[in-house]
This record gives structure tokens, C-alpha cells and sequence, in this order.
């Protein structure tokens, strides 16, 4: 399912948003809105489990952060949600690029342009690696978020899946796993280990950090492939 987030602090422009975007989606996709008048809300809910893949952002907020701002804190909070801006002036739209938006709605809106819009993301989205991995516990088949996997473990037959709120045990190898998700950012730093690099903070020769406070060891033969991923390679995120 689609989550997808619309913050305007117009009532009035946000519903009627939501109206027009619900009969694009009709037939495309399963979604669920979510409705912010402020990025203070919008952001306590990015803070807590809820998780949005796309957010609909007016730039012109009511409070101390306005669109961009929350642009800015949404990329440190969920790095892979993507952001659509609305705004009734055209002169932030360079401003706005900045923050990777996968584009710029001028208000007030037509109908085709959003609609281009829609279609066109929707087209790349299911281009993309899953949002998901899914798992078979006692016969029942479970989908965990990937985005909220901090690191797979491996226990002899067993994997642990080691998420924002608890564990996961199921039976896999960490070998198909590994090749199964690699192009979804996760990377093995150990025999034992798969971790999710969204969610690596510092790197060291024989450790990595993680998110959660987390350290986990490296081994010699997955330290420099660990080390050349994207913002390593700059020495932006290694001790």
C-alpha cells in the first residue's frame, strides 16, 4: 500500500487535494492519506513508526518551519520518501530541486499536470527494489518493512531480523538474502551479519555503527566493500 502524506495548512486547498489525488488513484494503487496543516505535525508522525513513501509539501507553512525546512528534516528522518512540492510561487522551484523533490506542483493545480505527475511516479516507483521482505513464520507469510531493518542476523539455521521495535526470527540463509536484497541497500559486513545502510552512521576497520546505537563487527573481507559505498568513499560517515 501507497502512505502517502499531504501537509497544507489550508483546509479547504488539502481536501480538496486529497479528493482529486483519491480519483487518480482509483484504479492505479492501493494508498492511504495522511493529512498535516503543519510540518510540526507531519514530522511527529515521520518520527514515530508511520512511514510515508511519497509526501505532497506546501512550502508556505504556518509555524517556525516552512516547507523547505521540513524538505530538509524529512531527508535526515527517511531518506528514501519522495517529496512533491505545492506552492503558489514559481520562483522556489530552483530552491526546491535542492532537496531532491521528484517534482513541483504550481498552484493552483491542473488537473493534467497532476495526473502527468502521478503517472509518472507511479511508473518509477515500480521500477524500484521492493519495499519489502517477505517472510514465512509458522505457515503465514509476513511482509517487515525493509526500511525498518536496522540488520539481519544469522543463527545457524535461523535469521533474526533486528527492526525499530523488536525481533524477527524466521528460517532463511543470509547468503540468499544478501543476494536478494542488495540492490535495496543492504550489505553484508560479516559472516554473520547483513546490515542496512541506510541506517549506518560511522564505520570503522572493525566495527560499524548503526542507528540504533548498534555495533556491529567487520571483517577484513567486507570492509572495502563496505568502505566504497556511496558517502564512505568521501569519508563523510567513516572514524
Amino acid at each position: 500500500m501507497l502512505q502517502i502524506a499531504i501537509c497544507d495548512p489550508n483546509i479547504l486547498h488539502r481536501n480538496a487535494f486529497c479528493d482529486t489525488l483519491a480519483k487518480l488513484l482509483f484504479d492505479a494503487a492501493d494508498y492511504s492519506f495522511s493529512c498535516f496543516g503543519s510540518a510540526k505535525d507531519l514530522l511527529a508522525r515521520q518520527d514515530a513508526a508511520a512511514f510515508f513513501q511519497l509526501v505532497f509539501l506546501e512550502i508556505h507553512l504556518d509555524g517556525p518551519m516552512n516547507g523547505l525546512e521540513a524538505a530538509d528534516r524529512i531527508r535526515i528522518l527517511s531518506p528514501d520518501t519522495d517529496i512533491i512540492f505545492l506552492t503558489d510561487a514559481a520562483e522556489y522551484v530552483t530552491e526546491g530541486y535542492r532537496y531532491h523533490a521528484f517534482d513541483f506542483l504550481i498552484k493552483p493545480v491542473p488537473l493534467a499536470r497532476l495526473q502527468d505527475v502521478v503517472s509518472r511516479y507511479l511508473s518509477e516507483r515500480r521500477k524500484r527494489p521492493a519495499d519489502f521482505l517477505n517472510v514465512t513464520i509458522q505457515r503465514c507469510s509476513i511482509q517487515l518493512p525493509l526500511y525498518q531493518i536496522y540488520y539481519l542476523e544469522s543463527q545457524l539455521r535461523k535469521i533474526i531480523a533486528h527492526t525499530w521495535e523488536n525481533t524477527t526470527e524466521f528460517y532463511d540463509r543470509l547468503d540468499h538474502l544478501e543476494a536478494l536484497l542488495c540492490d535495496s541497500g543492504f550489505v553484508r559486513c560479516h559472516q554473520s551479519y547483513l546490515v542496512n545502510s541506510r541506517h549506518i552512521r560511522q564505520l570503522s576497520s572493525g566495527t560499524v555503527l548503526l542507528a540504533d546505537g548498534t555495533k556491529l563487527p567487520v571483517s577484513r573481507t567486507y570492509f572495502k566493500k563496505l568502505k566504497a559505498m556511496p558517502g564512505f568513499e568521501a569519508g563523510l560517515r567513516e572514524e
